[in-house]
């Protein structure tokens, strides 16, 4: 069975041969130190990584060596840790989100990494397009604050950008079907914290949902698999969530409260479950020892059929590279 055959068999909550991982993201410092590169394309094939999270490309201007903008028009920081810090948002009023134009999705080089993985993998491991489902374009345009302050105050403005924003990720699934046969998208847009939903499931329900629907029809209707990606306590939203149509959830975050053997009872004869590799915990500061005996309770707990294993979010920059080499070891051992 190839790699992409074990994602595509565990998102049909199936039995592969071998129980697949892959991670949103690996730090590239993890990578030039366990394989040698930090290409993230070339370190999957490297450590033999079943499948590769992509995102579309956008071109970003310098405005010094750590600030820099993109074509969404968002000012971002390096700050050391793998995800830049939002600086700057490019739609200070929503009422004025007409005036937006976002980024051309026909970009001649909208899908330059995605291209770089296929010639790489001949398609044997499994590309994984990363885009929204809605909430997540709707906090990098406005930010978090005022995002959710239009949800309240500005309801009919928040419902037509998201509309947008829904439409535009809808558009690239489209073109990377057509264009490169890619069967798997994942959606990372998070609305809850460790503590619970960001948004009362009231608000959410009337104000995000239905658009996340659209999406979701639109992403089926291409024929892909859906990953849903929210980190912390999402119990109020994983039935909407299946309801609108989603294949897989992750992460099924230990820091929200959720048990993957609680979550593989209630949801497994629906979904594919995807983690679950505590990357605040033994990834960090643990030993081998306490690494492998989390990844066999982990397949213990969620079963050889319709599981990914990863960690709970990505292996970032704080991650152990050994405890990552150790947490793939494990898996080919016990998966």
């Amino acid at each position: 069975m190839t790699p992409k055959n074990r994602i595509l068999t565990a998102l049909k909550r199936e039995t592969p041969d071998k129980i697949p991982t892959f991670e949103w993201f690996i730090d590239s410092n993890v990578t030039k130190i366990l394989c040698g590169t930090e290409d993230p394309i070339e370190a999957v094939e490297r450590l033999d990584i079943d499948g590769v999270n992509i995102r579309a490309d956008y071109v970003k201007t310098w405005k010094n060596e750590t600030l820099f903008v993109d074509e969404w028009g968002i000012e971002r920081k390096l700050t050391g840790d793998m995800i830049p810090a939002t600086m700057k948002y490019p739609i200070e009023n929503i009422a004025n989100h007409k005036d937006y134009v976002f980024p051309n999705p026909h970009h001649s080089n909208r899908f330059k990494t995605l291209e770089h993985a296929l010639e790489t993998y001949q398609n044997q491991r499994a590309l994984v397009l990363n885009l929204r489902d809605g909430f997540s374009d709707m906090r990098d345009l406005l930010g978090y604050q005022n995002a959710l302050m239009a949800v309240a105050v500005e309801p009919e403005h928040f419902s037509d950008l998201l509309k947008r924003v829904a439409e535009y990720n809808v558009t690239l699934a489209e073109l990377a079907v057509k264009r490169y046969g890619i069967e798997i998208v994942a959606t990372t847009d998070d609305v809850c914290s460790a503590r619970g939903p960001l948004l009362s499931p009231n608000s959410y329900r009337k104000n995000i949902y239905p658009q996340f629907c659209k999406v979701m029809e639109g992403y089926r209707s291409l024929g892909l698999f859906i990953i849903k990606h929210c980190d912390g306590n999402v119990r109020s939203f994983i039935d909407l969530w299946i309801e609108a149509g989603i294949h897989c959830l992750d992460p099924i975050d230990p820091n929200g409260g959720l048990d993957m053997k609680e979550i593989k009872e209630q949801y497994g004869n629906k979904i594919c479950l995807k983690g679950n590799i505590d990357c605040t915990g033994h990834l960090v500061n643990g030993t081998p020892e306490q690494v492998e005996e989390e990844v066999r309770v982990c397949i213990e707990k969620g079963g050889k059929n319709g599981l990914i294993l990863s960690s709970s979010n990505t292996i970032h920059v704080g991650v152990k590279p050994e405890n990552y080499r150790v947490m793939l070891n494990a898996l080919r051992k016990w998966g």
